[in-house]
């Protein structure tokens, strides 16, 4: 081999050898890719957490969350609702600076929240209301309440009484607050005095009125006048004059014999002189009960605050054990009462508040919260602490026996009229009881005019009409 191309070979066996004993190359980058997964992702629509299954093969990028538990929140509330929203307050200090009060007159809620709709802007977070004003802010116009199902537990949720109002499909609009189920009240030493009973049943109560007018003309076992009196007898009859089928179809068939039958009794007693003829709180009737003319007649639980007992009383000046309490009237044919229900509220959040565990936390906190409602005059719609109620009224001289097992019960009873639909009963029901005193027409008249005043309003909010009169 000639020199020249030996020493190539071994420049080019040396530079190999060299290439062997170096670090090896890179590898090729190696991709990954992790098999395709199923998740749920948690969306929140109109207020209301939503949870669907997604497919992914990627690790998705986290769900921001679209709540901030250091938002401040605005109640809207009455004046009687200052000391609710203080005590609150007070039990916890460190939320207090993310709390605002704002009293309010809560009828305009409905129509200030379409105004904050327009405005996209201004939603209070926690409202004070009846059942049936959260009923008018849960449609789709005004879509306004957070489904408190999952934010609330279910064995609290199941602690509340009365809970129909709030209640829509399998969504829980609202936590209720007291309770106004209507109850029998009566002057026990007028009854002893006159030696009557104390009905049990309407037909009794009618019965009642018979003698009564017989008897001592010029007493009275009741009053017709407005809307919330109708509702005293038609409800507590079962009459469907805006009976819910369902959360889209109202029913109002006045010739249903339920209806018939209150329209009936309640001629009757206007014919024999013992149903006076104005709502509960005129000064007419205020002179009734004051002058001791008032027998007994149906009304809700708070009434008795109205009875009074005290020299500030419109009705009782003093507290003698004079007021009686008795279970709520029953058609002899039903098989239990149908308790109608005059007021008695509720706490709502609204679907647009960016703290809603605060929210919530308020809303439970003062519908259950033992120490605050020691002492109250309200009935508890929160059934583990009812027994406070019943504590408060022992020591009240106004009662001649102890109301709270009758109000107990009743509260079990309340029937389904309860729920309103979404507009409002007593304007129109006034209207057509007002006008039929006015132009001396029975009460059985006017029984088409009831639907053909409410029909209208039911089909202006979307409601499919069974209509029959």
């Amino acid at each position: 081999m000639n020199k020249p191309l030996y020493a190539f070979v071994v420049v080019l066996t040396f530079a190999l050898l060299l290439a062997a004993c170096s670090a090896p190359a890179a590898p090729a980058p190696v991709v990954v890719t992790a098999p395709p997964q199923v998740i749920e992702v948690t969306k929140v629509v109109a207020g209301t957490p939503v949870t669907q299954q997604i497919v992914v093969t990627v690790t998705p990028a986290p769900t921001p969350d679209p709540y901030d538990a250091n938002a401040p929140i605005t109640v809207w509330i009455d004046a009687d609702r200052q000391p609710a929203f203080d005590a609150y307050v007070k039990a916890h200090p460190d939320k207090a600076s993310l709390l605002k009060a704002v009293t309010v007159d809560r009828e305009q809620f409905p129509a200030k929240v379409l105004l904050f709709n327009n405005t996209d802007q201004g939603w209070p977070d926690v409202v004070f209301a009846e059942p049936r004003l959260v009923g008018r802010v849960a449609d789709d116009a005004h879509h306004f309440p957070l489904d408190l199902t999952p934010w609330v537990p279910a064995d609290v949720l199941s602690g509340y009484t009365g809970m129909d109002g709030c209640t829509f499909g399998d969504k829980v609009y609202c936590l209720r607050y007291d309770l106004a189920m209507f109850v029998t009240y009566y002057n026990k030493p007028l009854m002893d005095e006159f030696g009557y009973t104390v009905p049990t049943t309407w037909e009794e109560y009618q019965d009642l009125s018979d003698k009564v007018a017989a008897e001592h003309p010029g007493y009275y076992l009741g009053t017709w006048g407005d809307g919330w009196t109708y509702i005293s007898y038609f409800d507590a009859s079962g009459c469907p004059s805006h009976e819910l089928v369902n959360d889209s179809t109202l029913k109002i068939d006045m010739t249903d014999p339920r209806c018939v039958r209150a329209a009936k009794l309640v001629d009757h007693m206007l014919d024999n002189g013992t149903m006076f003829n104005t709502d509960y709180f005129s000064a007419e009737f205020a002179a009734v009960v004051s002058s001791n003319k008032l027998l007994a007649m149906p009304g809700p639980a708070w009434m008795f605050g109205v009875f009074g007992g005290n020299e500030n009383s419109s009705w009782y000046k003093t507290s003698e054990h004079q007021l009686g309490v008795a279970n709520p009237l029953k058609w002899k044919d039903d098989d239990k009462a149908i308790t109608p229900a005059m007021g008695g509220a509720a706490w709502t959040v609204s679907s647009h508040t960016k703290n809603p565990k605060l929210a919530v936390d308020f809303i439970q906190w003062v519908t259950t919260d033992p120490d605050f409602w020691k002492g109250t005059t309200n009935f508890p719609a929160y059934k583990p602490i009812q027994n406070l109620f019943q504590d408060t009224m022992k020591t009240n001289e106004l009662f001649a026996n102890d109301p709270f097992p009758v109000y107990q019960q009743a509260a079990t009873d309340i029937g389904p009229l309860d729920k309103w639909p979404r507009f409002d009963l007593i304007a129109p029901l006034s209207e057509a009881v007002k006008t039929g005193l006015q132009e001396d027409r029975s009460v059985e008249s006017i029984l088409p005019d009831v639907a053909d005043k409410l029909a209208p309003l039911a089909e202006a909010q979307g409601y499919q009409v069974e209509v029959k009169k």
